[in-house]
């Protein structure tokens, strides 16, 4: 038996308590976590707003250590050190194939034929989120969501990897291929967009705008690389004062980070002729955005969506670890608190509020 935190019903606490780990299928493996950060995504599900039914384990943004391995896995080992991949692609399907691993459909169709349950309570199965389920003190993942790192890097700080960091800083590397000079307005400063701020300063962004309603996030912001803040709450025209900063015309790319329709048109007002809206946050399902449709053709704007920041998951988050371990990628920053798992629904509570740009929850 292991200590997870499971989800029984949407809108209520998370239940830590003794549940059973199912054995290895031959392409799975047993993981012994060692950290997971707790994300908004994680409380996205509690309410309702990504497709996740319960009973569930959750947490998507976990690392930890290999303990067993299936029978038909390759390239992993009991005793490796990994940070887990919350899209696993298959490496067969057309996307995997076009170099779009991020947009594998291999997880999707796993969860939809039922495939991720992989804990059980009292007869009763529990899945495990986005094929990962990090909110446990071990967990059973599929092979290709292993993403081998050296053994030097601490854990703690590996885990945000796996989806804060990859998923901010990829939005701007890969998605928006940002070039050195360009301007960027960062829409929403918690632990993502810090990372967009921040993969912006990677990509040698001459303007970083943040834009937030809470101060504290304001100034982790600043500290990441922002180089003007605005708080939303205190200006009555946003998009007015982002082009006030870049001489009338708007910034180059516009990230949304927040997942609120009406943030996202926002976000287009905010943009130059020709620039670009990425939207990163999820809003819900059954909610529209309204733009400007003359801009589209008249003036050359575009809206794209990023996922998991378009990543090579082998290729991008040994990637980043390096650059932390050069110093020149903020890891440690991101941690505001470190708890046990039985705080996690503290952690969800500081979340909303904005108290914390990150908290990771560190197994024994």
């Amino acid at each position: 038996m292991i200590r997870g935190a499971v989800l029984y019903n949407f809108f209520e606490p998370l239940k830590v308590e003794s549940v059973r780990l199912r054995d290895p299928r031959p392409d799975e493996v047993v993981v012994k976590m060692a950290a997971s950060g707790v994300c908004h995504s994680d409380l996205s599900v509690q309410q309702a707003k990504l497709p996740f039914p319960p009973p569930v384990i959750l947490g998507h943004e976990g690392a930890g250590v290999v303990e067993e391995v299936g029978k038909e896995v390759v390239g992993l080992k009991p005793g490796d050190h990994v940070v887990l991949a919350w899209v696993q692609s298959c490496g067969r399907c057309a996307y995997c194939i076009d170099g779009e691993e991020h947009l594998c459909d291999a997880a999707i169709k796993a969860m939809m034929a039922g495939e991720e349950t992989a804990f059980e309570k009292d007869g009763t199965a529990i899945s495990r989120m986005a094929g990962v389920a990090s909110f446990a003190e071990r967990t059973l993942v599929r092979a290709s969501a292993c993403i081998k790192i050296p053994e030097d890097i601490p854990l703690d700080r590996a885990c945000l990897v796996g989806c804060g960091v990859m998923t901010g800083v990829g939005a701007v590397t890969n998605t928006a291929k940002l070039r050195p000079g360009q301007t960027v307005a960062v829409f929403g400063c918690g632990g993502v967009g810090l990372n967009v701020v921040q993969g912006a300063v990677l990509c040698g962004a001459s303007r970083i705008i943040a834009v937030d309603l809470v101060d504290k996030k304001l100034q982790w912001a600043r500290e990441f690389g922002a180089t003007d803040i605005i708080n939303a709450k205190q200006t009555t025209d946003v998009p007015d004062a982002i082009r006030s900063l870049t001489e009338g015309r708007g910034v180059d790319y516009a990230f949304e980070v927040i997942g609120m329709p009406e943030v996202i048109t926002q976000a287009f007002l905010s943009v130059r002729r020709g620039g670009k809206v990425v939207v990163v946050g999820v809003p819900g399902f059954d909610q529209t955005v309204s733009l400007p449709a003359s801009a589209i053709p008249l003036e050359e704007k575009s809206v794209v969506g990023s996922l998991y920041g378009s990543a090579h998951m082998r290729r991008d988050m040994p990637k980043l670890l390096e650059l932390y371990m050069q110093k020149r990628l903020k890891l440690d920053e991101l941690i505001s608190r470190r708890i046990s798992l039985d705080q996690v629904n503290e952690a969800f509570a500081a979340m909303e509020t904005g108290e914390v740009a990150r908290s990771v929850i560190v197994y024994s």
